[in-house]
């Protein structure tokens, strides 16, 4: 059995900005809805912490550890000011859109990352550990949808979230069996930024449930369905038959 791989060390700053980052877009997106879904300041706050310290927490609950966010005060604090700057600046922030949206896909592909070394340092296979992995990238916003009963972005059409994670991750497992930890983490962040940005910039969609269906298949089932009800009204016709002559006889 190969040696654990070791947990990248993402810097400090970039961990507390990816946060920050986090809340800011949750509060930005409460403030959205808040008079349709009659939401106060402490509802926009809530929504912020929880938007930015929601994959982490996630992902270290479920590898049975103390999340980080809750052993200092400065990821709540962190997040709890950038909800109240995002909400009074929302007006300003809205014109900064692509910077935002560079820089939500940097935070995605760094905490897939952060995820999954932090998993397979823990002695988790590869499935599981890309499962922790993506959950810990995108956990924030399904936690805001939830929480604003709105529809779950995540895996509605047209999000990109699952699968540039999905393919940072592969390209992570991947390169660690032929190159060092270095090359594999950046390669990954890399990857995941690019598909993301580049499914924003070509309108890239994902394909509805419906497309997954084959056309034989269904044709197939109709066909089988016809029959069915062909040979039920076959048998009913039969019985009928039966009654009427079981009748004459009797009349006889």
């Amino acid at each position: 059995m190969s040696d654990p791989v070791q947990a990248v060390a993402l810097p400090h700053a970039v961990d507390v900005a990816s946060v920050v980052l986090g809340a800011a877009q949750g509060a930005l997106f409460a403030s959205q809805v808040a008079k349709e879904r009659q939401i106060d300041l402490v509802g926009i706050a809530m929504v912020a912490i929880a938007t930015g310290l929601g994959g982490g927490i996630a992902r270290d609950l479920l590898l049975n550890q103390v999340p980080a966010a809750l052993q200092s005060n400065e990821y709540v604090s962190s997040a709890l000011v950038a909800a109240v700057v995002a909400v009074a600046l929302s007006g300003a922030l809205s014109r900064l859109d692509p910077v935002v949206v560079a820089f939500d896909a940097l935070s995605l592909g760094l905490y897939l990352v952060v995820g999954l070394s932090k998993a397979s340092s823990l002695g988790l296979g590869s499935v599981p550990s890309i499962f922790i992995g993506i959950l810990a990238c995108t956990a924030g916003g399904v936690v805001r949808d939830l929480l604003l009963r709105t529809e779950v972005a995540l895996v509605t059409v047209g999000s990109f979230y699952v699968f540039a994670a999905f393919s940072g991750a592969l390209v992570y497992m991947g390169l660690l069996q032929v190159a060092n930890q270095g090359v594999a983490t950046w390669s990954a962040v890399i990857v995941t930024f690019s598909v993301r940005m580049l499914s924003i910039w070509f309108g890239w969609s994902t394909p509805h449930a419906s497309a997954l269906r084959l056309a034989k298949l269904d044709a197939s089932v109709e066909s089988m369905e016809r029959m069915a009800r062909s040979g039920v009204d076959v048998i009913l016709r039969g019985g009928r038959g039966f009654m009427r002559s079981d009748r004459a006889d009797v009349e006889k």
